[in-house]
């Protein structure tokens, strides 16, 4: 089963109130396959000295397929929920009308050829070029703001967060540690990143946090790199 398959039938077991809105807000989703691959787990949890101030050592990112954790199915619900504004204008995908089975078919059915020899297999992307920052699409950017808006106003309510405070606040929100890379400290901020693409989506969140003032900044990555390996455009 491909990853967008493993991925789309994840989200079909998510247990919901039969409303009309949220399943053509879900409908939508698939079919412009927003807004996955992982990011780095939690570092650990031990209480130590210095822990808020150390930058977490994260391991390479593991694909959205390997996110199978129990929290991962609240988290993608999440995201469905936020995304309801932003695609409440896109009409759901039309499917087309199964043939009646006991009707013969209108049109011959075309033979098949088997070619003689494969066809030659594409040429590898080079890595360098998946690591360029990609457009967001409309509903996309939509997104974005409804989430920096959220985690700006948590963040508020935290003076001068630690890492340690800025990842709790971000979990409180619903964001999952897969998902979720540092908090570290740079200088005077803490600086975090969350990767919200799912179904195909490129959205990743880069965020700052210094005093009770907080930078949310939206960016497009390929599903092929982690959001800390694009090539942001300044």
């Amino acid at each position: 089963m491909s990853r967008l398959s493993r991925e789309t039938f994840r989200i079909g077991r998510i247990r919901r109130p039969s409303h009309v809105r949220r399943g053509a807000a879900l409908a939508a989703l698939c079919a412009l396959a927003l807004a996955a691959c992982g990011t780095e787990r939690a570092g650990d949890r031990s209480p130590k000295a210095g822990l808020d101030d150390r930058v977490e050592a994260g391991s390479p990112a593991p694909s959205p397929a390997d996110s199978e954790g129990a929290e991962f199915l609240p988290f993608m619900e999440l995201l469905v929920s936020l995304a309801e504004p932003c695609v409440k204008d896109v009409p759901a995908p039309e499917l087309p009308d199964e043939p009646d089975p006991a009707e013969p078919p209108t049109e011959p059915v075309p033979e098949l050829s088997v070619p003689d020899e494969p066809p030659p297999t594409s040429e590898p992307r080079d890595p360098e070029a998946a690591k360029k920052e990609v457009e967001l699409s409309s509903v996309e950017k939509c997104e974005a703001g409804i989430h920096a808006r959220r985690i700006t106003k948590a963040l508020k309510g935290t003076p001068d967060p630690t890492p340690r405070q800025v990842r709790e606040v971000l979990r409180g929100l619903g964001y999952i540690d897969e998902r979720i890379h540092g908090p570290q400290r740079s200088d005077e901020s803490v600086e975090f990143t969350l990767d919200l693409r799912v179904m195909g989506g490129q959205l990743c969140l880069s965020g700052s946090a210094k005093g009770t003032r907080s930078v949310i900044e939206p960016y497009g990555a390929s599903p092929e790199v982690g959001c800390l390996d694009v090539q942001r455009h300044r």
